[in-house]
């Protein structure tokens, strides 16, 4: 038994192995391509003025999270104005529907850590289903990722719940806002086809792979809060959000293995990009730049790149998107030029606490290739 499981870790570790390989590849790719392509380069500017717009009027109104509002207008864009409109709705309207839920639930919650266990993982379960069932998935996650948030940053005061409900809409408002100014000034205006979804209807037959899925994710935030609540982690927050974003990776619709691979590889470009984006942040920080348009200026440009590669096709999208994510939170501090990568990271352990959990539970719950060959071979027998 102890060498068979021996075995799979070495084959595991062997498989996280090629997907290093592979994604350091692509990625190199990617940055060797830079301004080829009039539309990816059209598509990176675009980004970037969205996401110093966004900055620029979340310092002006001296928003708590400045660095929340210009992850917002980066997100918040599609190949065209009418997808960014659809998108920013979305994502905003998700906001708001969580950080009411939030405020709402910070009345009891914070008193009752099994009921705030409960929900925490109901709520994940939800937006991970979402997410694979749903046209409307993306509010669905944040309506997650923000009731997440506003519980658990308001756990030591409930009395601040409001406060952080509030400045988390307004934040997400301003970077929604700054992407659809933006997507009407310089994106082509035509509707996209409406999403194709599976719906609900089918979860417990077709669709059963998905509430799987969620399952494992709920399971992931629960051992989280139970190991935080006996070691005091930190940036218990990033933590949670991490698992609920990685497993709304698609599950495959054969489930088990490729789920599984799926949910490991995004795990895997997601730490990646954290440490691109942060060595590039760290060098930024080194230059000691004081000046605001040229620090302005250096923001632009890393959102430009991370969104040339998330518009890839070398399959490393998501590095670009969690490089420039970092390159963000490290950047914008506050209303001047930042002194410190502390931000940064903190973010970063944050995601790595998140994801070593989300591994093990992944280890443990998913089946590797031969035992789903086994069930396979069992059934047709």
């Amino acid at each position: 038994m102890m060498r068979k499981f021996t075995k799979a870790v070495v084959a595991d570790f062997a498989e996280m192995g090629d997907m290093i390989e592979q994604t350091l590849a692509g990625y190199w790719q990617e940055l060797g391509e830079l301004g080829e392509d009039p539309a990816r380069t059209r598509q990176g500017l675009v980004a970037a003025c969205s996401v110093m717009l966004a900055t620029t009027l979340a310092l002006l109104l001296e928003v708590d999270s400045p660095w929340w509002a210009a992850i917002s207008g980066f997100m918040s864009l599609m190949a065209t104005g009418a997808g960014s409109v659809r998108r920013g709705i979305l994502r905003l309207s998700g906001t708001v529907a969580g950080a009411v839920l939030g405020f709402v639930l910070a009345r009891w919650l914070p008193y009752d850590h099994f009921a705030l266990y409960l929900f925490l993982a109901a709520v994940t379960m939800l937006g991970v289903i979402a997410m694979q069932v749903s046209p409307h998935g993306l509010a669905w996650l944040f309506l997650t990722i923000t009731s997440s948030m506003v519980l658990l940053m308001s756990l030591n005061d409930p009395l601040q719940a409001l406060h952080v409900a509030f400045y988390r809409t307004f934040e997400v408002a301003i970077g929604v806002t700054s992407a659809i100014i933006v997507a009407n000034l310089l994106q082509d205006w035509h509707a996209d086809p409406p999403p194709t979804a599976p719906g609900w209807r089918h979860l417990l037959d077709a669709q059963w792979p998905a509430v799987l899925h969620g399952a494992r994710s709920a399971i992931a935030v629960v051992v989280l809060l139970q190991i935080w609540i006996l070691i005091d982690l930190p940036e218990v927050t990033e933590m949670a959000v991490t698992i609920a974003v990685v497993m709304s990776a698609p599950v495959i619709a054969a489930g088990g293995l490729s789920t599984r691979q799926a949910v490991a590889q995004r795990s895997l470009h997601r730490i990646i990009g954290c440490l691109l984006g942060g060595l590039v942040a760290l060098g930024c920080l080194a230059l000691d730049v004081t000046s605001f348009p040229w620090w302005l200026a250096m923001i632009g440009g890393a959102v430009w790149v991370g969104m040339h590669v998330q518009n890839g096709k070398h399959g490393v999208g998501y590095v670009g998107t969690q490089a420039a994510f970092v390159f963000i939170v490290t950047l914008i501090q506050g209303a001047a030029p930042p002194n410190s990568i502390m931000p940064g990271v903190d973010r970063f352990v944050g995601i790595t606490g998140g994801l070593a959990i989300l591994l093990i539970v992944s280890l443990l719950l998913w089946p590797r290739e031969a035992e789903v060959g086994e069930d396979a071979a069992s059934a047709a027998g």
